[in-house]
C-alpha cells in the first residue's frame, strides 16, 4: 500500500509540474501622438524595472505560469504631459487560455491586445 501512495503522490508532482505554461509577453509602444512611453511591469516577485520605449519599440520578457495560486504581471504606462495608466497584462484567471505569446500594443484609449488564431 506504501509504495502505492507513494507511485501516486510521484506522479501527481509529475503532472503538477507540466501544467506551467511559458508565455512571452510583449508590450509595444503604439500612441498616436509618436510620444515616448515609460513603463514599469511587476509581480507579486519580480520588479522588472522602469523602461523607455520611444514609438514602436517593444519591451519583452518571458515568465512561466503557476499551476497552484495566480500568476499576475502589472503595469504602470506613462506618456506626456503626465498620463498614467494602470493595467494588468497577465491575469491567470483571466489569460487561462493563453499559451505561448502576448503582445499588448499601449494607445492613448487604453491597452489592446493582439490575439492570433489557429484554425
Amino acid at each position: 500500500m506504501y509504495l502505492f501512495l507513494k507511485s501516486i503522490v510521484l506522479l501527481s508532482m509529475f503532472i503538477l509540474a507540466r501544467g506551467n505554461i511559458d508565455i512571452n509577453m510583449n508590450i509595444e509602444n503604439g500612441l498616436e501622438g509618436k510620444e515616448d512611453l515609460n513603463i514599469q511591469c511587476k509581480s507579486k516577485d519580480n520588479d522588472l524595472g522602469q523602461h523607455l520605449l520611444h514609438i514602436n519599440q517593444i519591451f519583452h520578457w518571458s515568465f512561466g505560469t503557476r499551476v497552484i495560486g495566480k500568476t499576475l504581471f502589472f503595469c504602470s504606462f506613462q506618456w506626456e504631459n503626465g498620463h498614467l495608466l494602470y493595467f494588468d497584462v497577465y491575469d491567470q484567471k483571466r489569460d487561462i487560455e493563453l499559451s505561448g505569446d502576448c503582445h499588448w500594443y499601449i494607445h492613448k484609449d487604453g491597452p489592446c491586445r493582439y490575439e492570433r488564431y489557429y484554425n
